[in-house]
């Protein structure tokens, strides 16, 4: 398994443009969703620590799939963040900015995108070393008022989240958007129906959809 430096870890992010939620009820449920966003062409993936065993997920992800970028999602406090270096994370997303976990993850060489929403929030993560500023709760803020922030703020990464779809996907990378965080207009009912195969091909059309956009802007 090659070691990889938070630099490196944050470039192949950016790269890759989109983070895939896994905010599942239960672990082989969330195994299974992993596996079919690889197949996917995805090439690294966010388990919520909401995701019953979330660590044991994590650690099986990195087991089976190498190369595989895996983040924890839903970092809230040090032990959260701690339990989720010692399984292998690769990097640390919160819904807010807390002090403990940015410091933990940077402790480990681990890049940490910590949750805000209004300018002084921003400020205050930037101050603390956050890597990426993940825009929460984008549904309700949309393209335009990230737009806006970025302003002030041209030297700041963004990774809007919450409510990013197809449909918005061009205008949140034509506001500013370094990276997009996806749930459930990725996932939809998987957990119900099972439809894999659906994910799989709903995986597709994003990566495609990205590397649409990023190609008409180069």
């Amino acid at each position: 398994m090659t070691t990889r430096g938070p630099k490196q870890i944050l470039g192949a992010i950016i790269d890759i443009g989109m983070i895939p939620i896994i905010r599942v009820g239960h672990p082989e449920t969330a195994l299974r969703v992993g596996q079919a966003l690889l197949e996917g062409g995805l090439r690294t993936l966010e388990v919520t620590f909401t995701v019953p065993g979330a660590d044991r997920v994590i650690e099986s992800l990195r087991r089976e799939h190498p190369d595989l970028l895996v983040g924890a999602g839903t970092v809230l406090d040090e032990a959260t963040a701690r339990a989720a270096v010692a399984a292998g994370a690769h990097y640390l997303v919160s819904a807010g900015t807390f002090e403990p976990v940015i410091r933990t993850g940077h402790r480990y060489g681990l890049p940490v995108f910590p949750g805000v929403m209004t300018p002084t929030e921003a400020v205050q993560a930037l101050e603390l070393g956050a890597d990426v500023l993940k825009l929460f709760p984008a549904s309700v803020l949309g393209p335009e008022y990230l737009k806006a922030l970025r302003a002030p703020l041209p030297q700041a990464l963004w990774c809007p989240t919450g409510g990013v779809s197809l449909d918005n996907l061009q205008a949140w990378f034509e506001a500013g958007a370094t990276v997009v965080g996806v749930g459930g207009p990725l996932l939809r009912d998987v957990e119900r129906s099972g439809d894999y195969a659906g994910l799989r091909e709903r995986a597709r059309t994003f990566v495609h959809k990205i590397e649409e956009i990023r190609a008409a802007v180069r």
